[in-house]
């Protein structure tokens, strides 16, 4: 028994590190935040306060609504201040609070789109069996006000311009978003103390190849912008240098081409 529950906690180690926040507080400031909503995942909400309201990146996970709450008042902001939410990806993880903010408008990529709006289930196997246990925790139609787009776009809410970047594989629609320099990947890229940062994990992955290839054209299309952050969406802030991006693309960085600064 005693073996037993040693290998119990060695294997739980990678997970528990996996939820430790990096470089947060990089990312924040008088009118940004980044809200942890539930250890050891740590899946994060991103807030933004602008001139005509608050906008979002993600919604984290069940229970994510009192972090949230908490984490705009830091800002000077409430829950219906929030006008924007701009969702990387639909797993559950991701869209927990959606009721708390259920007045704004949510962008979404277009193949995302009905797996947020619970008309079609997701392809990896952790969700699907999620859903089956936990029931499905998404909106349905008409729950919320969705904006879906199918290629890169550029939107401009009050004085603030985001850029969302289509990036499928982890999920069929998933979606980057760049937002005062900082560009916010959702599952798209993970980290771990084990393997440091990596592409999307193989197991909550609809098309791995997908999404690592996905990621190689991500970081080209972003470098006319000049990133000063990546975060994703559990908590891990870096500074987008070349050494950052061969460690995330390993053998598909294309040498051929200059890294973003």
């Amino acid at each position: 028994m005693r073996r037993i529950a040693r290998l119990l906690t060695l294997l739980a180690l990678p997970l528990a590190a996996a939820g430790c926040t990096m470089h947060l507080n990089a990312v924040e400031g008088p009118a940004s935040i980044a809200i942890p909503t539930s250890y050891p995942w740590e899946s994060t909400i991103y807030a933004v306060r602008t001139e005509s309201g608050v906008l979002l990146v993600d919604l984290g996970w069940t229970g994510a609504a009192r972090p949230l709450r908490r984490g705009l008042a830091r800002i000077g902001a409430r829950p219906e201040d929030v006008t924007d939410v701009f969702v990387t990806h639909s797993h559950r993880d991701h869209i927990g609070a959606w009721r708390a903010v259920q007045q704004a408008r949510f962008h979404v990529g277009a193949s995302e789109r009905a797996m947020l709006e619970s008309l079609k289930e997701h392809a990896d196997l952790p969700s699907r069996a999620g859903d089956l246990v936990l029931g499905n925790p998404a909106p349905w139609p008409g729950e919320v006000n969705v904006h879906s787009f199918s290629a890169d776009t550029v939107m401009v809410i009050g004085g603030d311009t985001v850029r969302a970047f289509l990036n499928p594989g982890h999920t069929a629609g998933s979606a980057s978003y760049l937002i005062r320099g900082v560009l916010y990947v959702g599952d798209a890229v993970y980290r771990s103390y084990v393997t440091g940062y990596r592409p999307a994990s193989h197991i909550f992955t609809a098309d791995h190849a997908q999404s690592r290839a996905s990621l190689v054209s991500l970081f080209d299309r972003v470098r006319p912008y000049s990133p000063a952050w990546v975060c994703t969406a559990h908590g891990k802030c870096a500074r987008p240098d070349e050494r950052f991006i061969r460690k995330v693309l390993g053998d598909a960085f294309p040498d051929t081409a200059p890294a973003p600064n």
